[in-house]
């Protein structure tokens, strides 16, 4: 929600969410501006705390009884909700290191998997962070915003404009963990955070000079992306070497050739024309398509010559002239087609169908337009496109940061990639467009910009109508500060 803040020691303008907005938490007060996007480092782990029996739990060399938690949800439509009427119980299970994820042995011993977040029971702690954003005589410098980011829990990367300087800084109660574990897989209870407090749910967290910050970069873009070497990302959210903002730096950066200074509808230009790319095309295509070369069979010649039309145009996935189809549509659906054939083929012969197959159900391989039938805009968010394209880089022997300790694609071998690449893009043009793209609650099946556009949710009677695919963010505002407001 959009709202307009005025009165004692507020002043500020900009997007609240519904329940969580006493503040402004996107947008700019008088002579400054501020956004973010999800940062998503790690703030959770899991720890493996032993049995006692099947109601209590060993912390702290004590058996202690697992707390149980329940609560009862009913409901009936409304105007603004016609879900049926209904009801639930919603059942958990608590300890002294978080909520209980499920049971299972560690080294032969039962165990309860519990999972410890920083912030848990402090998530109003950081309003104070946002209620400094909306104080004027609180926000000064660039310095001034980065302390007030500091007070906020959550992983957040923030930026901060005003006349004469811009900022990042990245908050989030980051826990010192115990030595010699990381947070990646389950951990001994044993090796709890460090200075943790059970009973305040508080722990040693990093300091402010270790969290990823500057003032004054000549140029500053996120987009959910990794904050600095370093910094893992959550459990769930498996970074790579290509992240979605590559797509706005590399708009930014053609922009910017010769020392030429952005205006704001160039900005802005910038930023539609990084919403409808399709990154895969942009960063692994021309790789894959390297390896192709020339193939002799002519539906695969002719498959690749629609590809690298579309990626020498920017892998767009645009309609510019509203007929209804995109501009590149058979070089789309070919790309949509082949894209898990072709993680199939690089990977499955190294890993095996059941590791590949656990690795996809637990990180997805792809977070298409269509964002699994949501229809929200956002795309490309994770994926196995920072994985494809260091492999397919080993391939063809170019410089590689860090190889991964096996060679996938072709098991290292050109040609042999090249089988498998032709293999699996054979699989892809015989596969039908309403395969590709399947009837949802608001498309049918085949309708390519359909299934890829944004659906806005009703509001009871209230709807909109869908709008073509942008790569949206949560909020967008274009800001240029031209001077300094009296304090």
């Amino acid at each position: 929600m959009e709202e307009d803040l005025h009165g004692p020691g507020i002043d500020a303008k900009g997007v609240a969410f519904p329940g969580v907005n006493l503040y402004v938490q996107l947008g700019h007060g008088r002579d400054y501006a501020w956004s973010a996007t999800s940062a998503g480092q790690d703030i959770i782990d899991t720890f493996a705390v032993p049995l006692c029996d099947a109601t209590r739990y060993r912390f702290r060399g004590q058996c202690l009884p697992i707390e149980v938690l329940e609560r009862k949800n009913a409901w009936t439509p409304n105007l603004a909700d016609q879900t049926p009427a209904g009801a639930e119980t919603l059942h958990a299970e608590r300890t002294k290191l978080g909520l209980v994820a499920g049971r299972g042995t560690y080294k032969g011993r039962k165990v309860l998997y519990t999972v410890l977040r920083s912030t848990y029971q402090h998530e109003v702690d950081s309003a104070v962070g946002f209620s400094l954003f909306n104080e004027p005589g609180a926000i000064r410098s660039p310095q001034d915003f980065q302390r007030a980011a500091s007070n906020i829990g959550y992983t957040f990367n923030w930026f901060y404009i005003d006349a004469k300087h811009v900022a990042y800084f990245n908050s989030g109660n980051n826990p010192v963990r115990a030595k010699g574990t990381t947070g990646q897989l389950p951990m001994a209870s044993t090796k709890e955070w460090r200075d943790y407090n059970p009973d305040l749910n508080t722990a040693r967290y990093t300091p402010f000079t270790q969290h990823p910050q500057v003032v004054d970069q000549p140029v500053l873009t996120s987009w959910n992306n990794r904050q600095a070497p370093g910094y893992a990302g959550a459990d769930s959210n498996l970074f790579s070497s290509v992240f979605r903002s590559q797509m706005l730096d590399r708009q930014l950066a053609l922009r910017l050739k010769g020392g030429h200074k952005l205006t704001l509808p160039e900005m802005v230009d910038a930023m539609e024309q990084a919403g409808t790319t399709d990154l895969r095309g942009m960063t692994s295509l021309p790789l894959a398509l390297r390896i192709l070369g020339a193939p002799k069979d002519p539906a695969l010649a002719a498959a690749a010559a629609k590809l690298k039309a579309w990626s020498a145009s920017g892998t767009h996935r645009i309609d510019r002239n509203r007929d209804g189809a995109y501009d590149d549509a058979d070089a789309v659906r070919i790309m949509d087609a082949w894209w898990p054939r072709l993680i199939q083929a690089m990977f499955q012969p190294v890993m095996g169908k059941r590791l590949l197959g656990q690795l996809e159900a637990t990180y997805q391989i792809d977070n298409e337009p269509n964002n699994h039938g949501d229809h929200l805009g956002s795309a490309y968010q994770e994926g196995f496109y920072g994985y494809v394209l260091k492999d397919l880089k080993r391939v063809l022997e170019r410089p590689v940061a860090q190889k991964y300790a096996a060679a996938f694609c072709g098991r290292g071998k050109l040609a042999a990639c090249r089988k498998a690449l032709e293999s699996s893009l054979k699989g892809a043009l015989g596969e039908k467009a309403t395969d590709t793209y399947p009837a949802d609650a608001v498309c049918k099946a085949g309708d390519q910009p359909c299934l890829d556009s944004v659906r806005f949710r009703p509001l009871g009677g209230v709807t909109q109508p869908l709008i073509p695919w942008i790569n949206r963010p949560t909020y967008q505002q274009a800001v240029e500060v031209q001077g300094t407001a009296p304090r």
